[in-house]
């Protein structure tokens, strides 16, 4: 009996994470994770809005596309007979139409927070995921009917939440010389001055690390108790994050706005088989959050609803049964197109930024006036995947020319 698991950390930074290259916060949940899974190196948001976002993680529908009418995930898996469940502590998911396609809504509740808590148990992501694992223990307990197939789907508010991690996990990401790490709980939003304290900056970056740790420590009895749960089934775990969050790159500390760049897009995505094939598959292909829904139909053999055209099937790119080489995001006043060689940024204003990939990976050095000439091509992708992303034709994408296909000139 096929399963599906999804855990889905909001604000979650990949640079923070062992399996993605950090070295100074120890994950060890996360590393033994990413050796039973198949690890996405590039994936992408398409949006920095949460419900846009979830729109195309529920419908399959690009953050381009036009507003539509479809029919979610939970509505197209509870209809073939799988029981769909979401809990959730975001009032934004519990709330978003397509939530209405689940047969179970779980809204836990966030009680105020004033000071960091005296204890891992008593933060808001133990209460979540020990509701969600309350949910699991039941559902798979014995008993004397047939159990059914079931999506549990939990969404936490992850670092958009209080920092509400025991103030001893910030202390030791302090060196000897650092200042003490500051004690706040409420996620910081502001840009960052011009005379900023680099003191101030770091000690941000202390905050958020342990959150990191609280997060692997609560994820190390959630991976236990689910391998316990799927001892007997066929189980798929997938976890993501649907944006990432702002720790001082490009002058910016929180979503102060909606930014496109790779601290707000470039997000964590593992996939856990229940054979454990493809573990320690590090892929390269670029995914965005559409592609979470097209595997989650196709893992439970489900049709796709035919207003929507958008993801491509996880397992199909690391079989290289198919090729993802670009990707886009949108915001209000930004869109941003991702090839393997570049990052370009285009305002509406017609302030072109342009990027190297994927050395460049925080973008720090911006080359738009040493590569002028690979803009207009760049604008001319960027504008054909919108017009796909919003008709409801098939997708057909012009090849890559040549002249863009590396930033190596």
């Amino acid at each position: 009996m096929k399963n599906a698991i999804v855990l889905v950390i909001d604000r979650l930074q990949t640079g923070f994470l062992g399996p993605y290259g950090n070295t100074w916060i120890d994950t060890p949940s996360f590393n033994r994770l990413a050796a039973e899974s198949a690890l996405f190196e590039f994936a992408i948001s398409d949006s920095t809005d949460l419900p846009v976002v979830y729109r195309s993680m529920w419908a399959g529908l690009h953050a381009m596309s036009d507003p539509r009418s479809v029919s979610g995930l939970a509505e197209v898996a509870s209809s073939s007979g799988i029981r769909t469940v979401l809990i959730t502590d975001e009032a934004q998911v519990a709330d978003h139409p397509l939530a209405g396609g689940f047969t179970e809504k779980h809204l836990v509740p966030t009680p105020p927070v004033a000071a960091a808590a005296e204890d891992i148990g008593d933060t808001q992501l133990a209460r979540l995921l020990s509701s969600a694992l309350d949910w699991l223990q039941h559902a798979t307990a014995p008993a004397d009917s047939p159990r059914q197939p079931y999506l549990l789907w939990i969404h936490s508010q992850g670092m958009q939440a209080a920092w509400d991690a025991p103030f001893d996990l910030r202390q030791p990401f302090a060196d000897e010389d650092d200042p003490e790490p500051p004690d706040f709980v409420q996620p910081p939003c502001r840009r960052v001055a011009k005379d900023e304290d680099p003191d101030q900056l770091l000690g941000i970056q202390h905050a958020y690390a342990g959150q990191i740790s609280l997060l692997d420590a609560c994820l190390a009895v959630f991976l236990e108790a689910c391998t316990t749960a799927d001892s007997d089934d066929q189980t798929l775990l997938l976890l993501a994050s649907p944006r990432g969050y702002p720790l001082g790159e490009h002058g910016r500390i929180g979503p102060v706005d909606a930014s496109l760049y790779g601290e707000s897009l470039h997000v964590p995505c593992l996939v856990r088989y229940p054979d454990r094939r493809y573990a320690l598959q590090r892929c390269q292909q670029l995914v965005q959050p559409s592609d979470w829904y097209a595997t989650l139909l196709d893992w439970f053999s489900l049709p796709r609803p035919s207003q929507s055209h958008w993801g491509n099937v996880l397992e199909r790119l690391l079989d290289g049964q198919i090729e993802s080489d670009r990707v886009c995001a949108v915001s209000a006043a930004c869109r941003a197109l991702r090839t393997k060689a570049w990052l370009l940024l285009c305002k509406d204003n017609a302030d072109h930024k342009l990027f190297a990939k994927p050395d460049d990976r925080w973008e720090v050095n911006e080359v738009s006036d040493r590569c002028r000439d690979v803009i207009p091509e760049l604008i001319a992708l960027l504008d054909e995947f919108e017009r796909a992303a919003r008709s409801m034709h098939p997708l057909h994408f012009s090849p890559i020319p040549h002249s863009i296909a590396s930033s190596d000139r």
